[in-house]
């Protein structure tokens, strides 16, 4: 893969995990958050079909499918912003999938390692996924409806799932020889 695919995603992740919790506290307009849906569509497209070739295998496979699955409910959920403005369910199920999908890739990633090297960092952001989505899913919910406790899952799913993928491009890094 190009650098820009090797290193690119470990700019993008945590900038979407911020993106995403300034939606949820209301810092952002509808309009900024459909533009950025737009622009995440794009990008996963792109990098989808421009890595078919190269992303195979038991790991990059899992990723792979990660791309796919998650570039399609980003899109229906981009269409459910436009639709549906006033009550978006699948931008909402969109969200969801950003924390579980990369959470399910980085438990078969780490089941696919064997040096301890690098391993755990992906466990580790398998169980901050987990964790984030609880957290996330509280707040906001009916029950306790805290806008705080649903950023602080985002912040959590964010800084595992940032470990993970600056871990890949530094895996990449190696292996391109940087």
């Amino acid at each position: 893969m190009g650098l820009l695919k090797d290193v690119g995603p470990a700019g993008l992740v945590p900038a979407a995990w911020v993106f995403a919790a300034a939606a949820v506290l209301g810092l952002i307009t509808a309009r900024t958050v459909l533009i950025a849906m737009v622009v995440m569509d794009v990008l996963l497209v792109t990098f989808f079909l421009t890595t078919l070739s190269e992303m195979n295998g038991p790991v990059l496979g899992a990723w792979q499918r990660v791309l796919a699955v998650g570039a399609v409910v980003n899109i229906l959920g981009t269409v459910d912003l436009v639709v549906t403005p006033e009550a978006d369910p699948l931008s909402a199920l969109a969200l969801y999938a950003w924390i579980v999908l990369p959470g399910a890739a980085y438990v078969r990633t780490w089941a696919a390692m064997s040096g301890p090297t690098y391993r755990h960092v992906y466990l580790v952001g398998a169980a901050l996924s987990l964790v984030g989505l609880g957290l996330f899913a509280a707040g906001g919910a009916t029950l306790l409806d805290d806008a705080t406790v649903a950023v602080a899952g985002l912040a959590v799913v964010g800084v595992g799932q940032t470990a993970g993928i600056v871990t890949a491009a530094l895996q990449n890094g190696e292996r391109l020889g940087s």
